[in-house]
């Protein structure tokens, strides 16, 4: 009977041990990205009165005889595999991942692993979690475009004074475009047709470019002229330059498609000389047209910054930041006022061989063990994860199923308690024998 109290008092200490686990899940329903934790029970030593026999000729096998001593807490395991539901906060930094990974933070002291994407930018731009200022890391881009994931990870200085500024970038190409009609009569005038053309100089502001478009001063339709007739600041002054540049263009008759610039038959672009605050810019004509017009006199020609494709050389002035975006993949990007973006860093995950190995240790965060495995450094896409902004996970906690183990909990510590008093009223009855 000595061994039934015993017993009764392990099963009281582990369904203690229980409640503990269900209180501490209860607790935590509303702590963000809580993943929720389930105790299991194991049986104890075993006192063996009889050992087992085997069968012989004349005799059956007999099986052991044991008596259990009681239980004892198997296993305290983590459900961090159930994703917690998403809960929207449309703060800019709040990040969810949707997956198996875990963000990496950094407490100065080494690498911390969470799902609590609850992140914001410090004073000094540092993307930090919120509430104890950790270092969240990433690989950051060092040319504004790309990023490499296979370095090391550091921590993702965002809003810092170099990446609140985006720079003055000289327009180094532009078209000129549309149509030239014979019949326009300012072509023939000494002032010519005016084309306007602003652009940016490499000193990061803007200028603007006044062409003179001419019929060459001679009666063949298919020749003309095209000239820089000056230069003016944002401020409309009149800005001192030596250039004097002249071209001479000639049209296929038959076609009315552009022929040759200055007599080259096989260019179609012309370099202009500029001062050396606006740069050096390169003009493509290819464009224009000398086509007979419909509407007779009417001429089409334009001047546009940037190539033919609108892709490159358009150049743009300074500019500052005026929003941060976080793709999928965790691409942190930057846009600026004068329409550049930038790539800023990606946030890196980690995963891990067995993440119900890694250790708790507050604060919402993780630490890898010797039973989890090495982290390992990622792009969260590359497992089929995402990361979402603006909303956080919620607690993976079934309060259902908490409150059904807190009643079996409940009953089992109740039925060792009586364990314990029906054994007492036993011994006490041995006791009066005596008497």
């Amino acid at each position: 009977m000595v061994k039934a109290l015993y017993s009764a008092v392990s099963g009281l200490n582990t369904h203690m041990n229980e409640m503990d686990v269900i209180g501490n899940n209860i607790s935590n329903v509303n702590t963000t990205a809580y993943k929720s934790q389930q105790l299991s029970f194991n049986d104890l030593l075993y006192q063996t009165t009889r050992s087992a026999s085997a069968p012989t000729a004349t005799k059956g096998g007999v099986s052991a005889k044991q008596i259990g001593l009681g239980s004892k807490t198997g296993s305290i395991a983590t459900n961090i595999s159930t994703q917690g539901s998403a809960q929207t906060t449309d703060e800019p930094f709040d990040m969810m991942i949707s997956g198996n990974s875990f963000f990496v933070v950094n407490n100065g002291a080494g690498n911390l692993y969470t799902r609590d994407g609850t992140f914001q930018v410090d004073e000094a731009g540092n993307l930090v979690t919120r509430s104890n200022g950790y270092y969240v890391q990433g690989w950051t881009s060092g040319d504004g475009a790309t990023v490499s994931t296979t370095g090391a990870v550091g921590k993702l200085a965002l809003l810092t004074d170099a990446n609140k500024k985006s720079a003055a970038v000289a327009t180094t190409a532009a078209t000129i475009s549309g149509n030239i009609d014979a019949k326009d009569t300012s072509l023939s005038d000494s002032a010519g047709k005016a084309v306007t053309l602003g652009i940016y100089g490499a000193d990061g502001k803007q200028y603007t470019l006044k062409f003179k478009l001419t019929d060459a001063g001679d009666s063949d339709a298919t020749t003309y002229n095209l000239s820089l007739d000056g230069i003016t600041d944002a401020d409309g002054k009149a800005v001192t330059t030596t250039a004097t540049d002249s071209y001479a263009l000639k049209y296929n008759a038959s076609t009315g498609k552009f022929a040759s610039v200055n007599g080259d038959t096989a260019g179609t672009s012309v370099a202009l000389a500029l001062p050396a605050a606006i740069g050096g810019m390169t003009l493509d004509l290819s464009a224009t047209t000398n086509y007979a017009s419909t509407t007779a006199g009417n001429s089409t020609i334009s001047a546009a910054r940037g190539t033919s494709d609108g892709k490159t050389g358009k150049g743009r002035p300074a500019g500052a930041m005026n929003g941060v975006t976080v793709s999928k993949n965790g691409m942190i990007n930057a846009t600026y006022t004068n329409g550049d973006t930038r790539l800023l860093g990606q946030v890196a995950v980690a995963e891990f061989a067995n993440a119900s190995g890694l250790e708790k240790a507050g604060n919402n965060l993780y630490s890898a063990s010797a039973n989890s495995g090495a982290a390992q450094m990622m792009d969260v896409t590359a497992d089929g994860g995402s990361i979402t902004t603006g909303v956080l996970e919620a607690s993976n906690v079934d309060l259902a199923d908490e409150f059904t183990r807190m009643i079996t909990a409940q009953r089992g510590f109740q039925a060792n308690s009586r364990v314990i008093t029906t054994t007492d009223t036993m011994l006490s009855e041995l006791r009066q024998l005596k008497q």
